[in-house]
């Protein structure tokens, strides 16, 4: 009997036990992939692989360069055969490049993914895919399993410094998340809309748009609460990725319920003029 309900209470403890989020980093300048756990505001290591990269070095720009894109991107599918061509091996995990940061930028391409191979004497070089991360079949269903389809994000670097491997313990960026928040909750637009890049661009809204938008809600309702949950960091030279569960609640005047949802929040955030600013974001809604 003491055996079973010991059983019982580590099941529990079990089911309620903090998630793990992982990630994959890539270094161009040594071909690293790695996968880790963001544990505590830094990277813990799980393994690390060789990859093989775009045959052209830098950013990639455009369609057909050949480039590896760098930045903060998030693995979004995953194709296997039947439904993947052979010469990607025996699976791809699709990245959403471009990304939002990217579109503001003017970047082109598609279908860039990690991905196996068929021919396995590829690995042998460092520089031979068109733009993809490739790695080997085993390496690749090793690397899926710390997967989570639409949220583990893969951050592509020119080169990997221990400056990025702590990318929770920053407090300034810490700060400038939770002062949005607060400015968004209290309803004060000119403090939150001075949280935002002149290029932001989002819902087809550019910076004007966007402070008209929050202006209408704010005299719409009489509260708002955002609830983030899950707040994670990520740091890139070209910008931070900030992503949380977002648990949206309004109150009209009359006492009534408005909007209320529960999503996937990304911020991407840019440095302008010496400070962080949102150039970005997207909100993916969550089933219920």
């Amino acid at each position: 009997m003491i055996s079973l309900i010991g059983l019982f209470f580590t099941l529990i403890a079990s089911a309620y036990s903090a998630p793990k989020y992982t990630a994959v980093l890539v270094d161009k300048e040594t071909n690293n992939l790695e996968v880790v756990e963001l544990k505590d505001g830094e990277y813990k290591s799980i393994k690390t692989y060789h990859a093989t990269l775009g045959k052209v070095k830098g950013d990639k720009e455009q369609e057909g360069d050949l480039k590896t894109p760098e930045g903060i991107y998030t693995l979004k599918m995953k194709l296997t055969p039947p439904h993947l061509k052979p010469k990607f091996g025996a699976m791809a995990l699709y990245i959403n490049y471009p990304n939002a940061y990217d579109e503001i930028a003017g970047r082109t391409g598609f279908d860039i993914m990690l991905h196996a191979t068929d021919t396995p004497s590829r690995l042998k070089e460092n520089f031979d895919s068109e733009g993809c991360v490739v790695v080997n079949d085993h390496e690749i269903r090793e690397i899926e399993k710390e997967v989570r389809l639409g949220l583990t994000p893969i951050l592509i670097f020119p080169k990997l410094t221990d400056e990025y491997r702590k990318p929770g313990k920053d407090p300034a960026i810490r700060a400038f998340f939770e002062n949005w928040i607060d400015a968004w909750e209290k309803k004060d637009v000119t403090r939150y809309i001075d949280s935002y890049h002149s290029e932001f661009k989002a819902q087809g809204k550019n910076k004007d748009g966007w402070k008209a938008y929050k202006s209408v809600l704010n005299q719409k309702y009489s509260e708002i609460t955002i609830g983030p949950e899950s707040v994670l960091y990520y740091k890139h030279p070209k910008y931070w990725m900030i992503t949380f569960t977002q648990n949206y609640r309004s109150k009209l005047k009359n006492g009534g319920w408005g909007l209320r949802s529960r999503g996937t929040k990304i911020l991407y955030v840019a440095e302008e003029a010496g400070q962080p600013k949102i150039i970005a974001e997207t909100y993916t809604p969550l089933m219920w």
